[in-house]
């Protein structure tokens, strides 16, 4: 067992680590020399793995963060090992596996830092397996590092789990240049990776002037045709999208693009590089909800979902007010203008229930009001966090008083179908019911007037 601290600027921020010695390393399991206890009750969970031959070398990032779907002692009773090779004090961690017994969605235990891949992981000799094995360290749960004083937190991180995006992937690309063999640009979900678009797969038509179908700068959606991985090489096609698919894509960079936002600022605040926030919690957060925003929403009303991750405080309470901060909905006001007229014999006494019929309609938490700007025009709004409730509530209320003001012989005209409405429309209305009130006034005067030059 080793005692460490994770870096810090501050003492204070400071939080001792136990890391414990790795025994056995493969693709799928991590034996530890740690008793079962210093795991998750429920054998699941989350740990952080140190590479400190990596660690020495100076490496940024000598650490890795990993799942584990069910831990066991290191004992004949779980493994089929002989008695005299039995080390109950040991605990072997479990990575989820396929059919084939292959870590699923290549979450292996394999470090990065070592520079093996899986196949070349399975063909090391014993030593320098045990020479690597050595070097390693394990601690329970998630312990991002805080990047020390010497640097800046590194704000690069591709939004996604995989490195690359899959063949036939729609995907959000910024074009960067423009040469004879295609066009240049960066992959904006990917950590800004280059990619290039053929010529020939820019457009359908025949190609008269690049220029006018493309330009430096613009944003993009291209379709994935071919990744090389071992060079970094992506080739990409314009005239494939879809036009379909456009809304659907650009729905989910805007999502994408808006949980980065928060994550980086997470990062800044916080001294964390943005790649370890999302390889911590973030791609499993995106793994389990669909998306990393949607997890974000779900987190305004349940912070449980960060309690198995076994996170430090700092950075949960961070993340949650950067999530209230910037996810928590605005009240928007929905407004619709109207004019209610009604000369059978009820007159203003229909005018009156008509409308009290409509602001029935409204609810303790989104009350509608009714308001006259001038005989017979009147506005009706509500104030609602949801806009599209808020629209559908005036519009089933002005239904409402159409229906009574119709059956008590009256009309309604809609003047202004209900919408949501921003502050230069409410300065506008503000003035009309000024404008309103002052004219009221002056034509009460008047009526004193003139009764008085009867007098």
């Amino acid at each position: 067992i080793a005692t460490t601290f994770l870096p810090g600027d501050h003492a204070s921020k400071m939080a001792e680590v136990v890391r414990y010695k790795v025994k056995v390393l493969e693709e799928g399991h991590i034996t530890v020399d740690a008793p079962l206890s210093v795991f998750s009750a429920d054998k699941k969970g989350y740990f952080t793995l140190f590479d400190n031959a990596a660690a020495a070398k100076g490496e940024e990032r000598p650490h890795s963060f990993h799942k584990f779907v069910d831990a066991a002692p290191y004992t004949k009773d779980h493994f089929a090992i002989k008695k005299e090779d039995e080390h109950p004090e040991w605990t072997v961690l479990t990575a989820a596996t396929d059919k084939e017994g292959k870590p699923v969605g290549n979450r292996h235990y394999i470090p990065s830092t070592i520079g093996y891949d899986s196949e070349s992981f399975a063909k090391l000799s014993k030593d320098a397996l045990r020479e690597i094995v050595a070097n390693l360290e394990v601690t329970p749960g998630l312990k991002i590092p805080t990047v020390p004083s010497t640097r800046e937190p590194n704000l690069r991180s591709r939004m996604y789990r995989e490195k690359y995006p899959d063949l036939e992937q729609n995907v959000v690309v910024l074009v960067k240049r423009i040469d004879v063999m295609g066009v240049y640009v960066s992959l904006l979900e990917y950590d800004e990776t280059e990619g290039m678009i053929l010529l020939s797969e820019l457009s359908r038509r025949r190609i008269r002037s690049v220029k006018k179908l493309i330009n430096v700068g613009r944003q993009e959606i291209a379709l994935v045709l071919r990744v090389d991985k071992e060079k970094g090489y992506i080739d990409l096609s314009k005239r494939r999208v879809s036009p379909e698919d456009v809304t659907e894509i650009e729905d989910k960079f805007n999502k994408s693009k808006a949980a980065h936002s928060i994550m980086r600022n997470l990062a800044t605040t916080e001294r964390r590089d943005v790649l370890d926030l999302y390889e911590s919690f973030g791609f499993e957060l995106s793994d389990e909800f669909g998306h990393i925003l949607d997890a974000f929403k779900r987190l305004l009303s349940d912070t449980t979902i960060l309690d198995k991750f076994d996170m430090s405080e700092d950075v949960k309470a961070a993340l949650i007010k950067n999530v209230q901060l910037r996810l928590t909905p605005q009240p928007v006001k929905v407004r619709s203008d109207f004019e209610v007229t009604c000369f059978a014999y009820e007159g203003i006494d229909a005018i009156k229930a008509a409308l009290l019929k409509g602001i029935q309609c409204g609810t303790e938490a989104n009350p509608i009001y009714v308001r006259l700007i001038a005989p017979p025009l009147y506005v009706m709004t509500c104030n609602t966090l949801d806009q599209d409730f808020g629209i559908s509530l005036l519009t089933g209320a002005l239904d409402k008083i159409k229906e009574d003001i119709v059956a008590r012989k009256g009309e309604i005209n809609i003047k202004m179908a209900p919408t949501a409405v921003g502050a230069e429309e409410e300065a506008a209305l503000a003035k009309a019911l000024e404008e309103a009130e002052r004219a009221n006034q002056e034509q009460d005067g008047d009526d004193d007037e003139g009764e008085d030059e009867d007098d």
